[in-house]
């Protein structure tokens, strides 16, 4: 380090960087990503077994568009 050069500064000195714990916002991303994987994976999987059932329905005469009106 020089004369110029100003020492380092950290803005934040929190007890959870000083440990290396992650921070909250870091925290709060990770169970979001978690969340809508979650989310896509159920969609993913019921998604199929909803057009089966839709599929079986039509088939049977059961056609719920036919029911509205113009």
């Amino acid at each position: 380090m020089t004369n110029f050069e100003k020492p380092l500064d950290f803005a934040d000195r929190s007890l959870s960087r000083a440990h290396g714990l992650p921070s909250v916002a870091a925290i709060k991303t990770t169970v979001l990503l978690a969340l809508l994987i979650a989310y896509s994976v159920g969609f993913a999987a019921l998604c199929p077994l909803a057009q089966t059932s839709a599929a079986k329905s039509a088939a049977e005469g059961n056609v719920p568009v036919l029911l509205m009106g113009p």
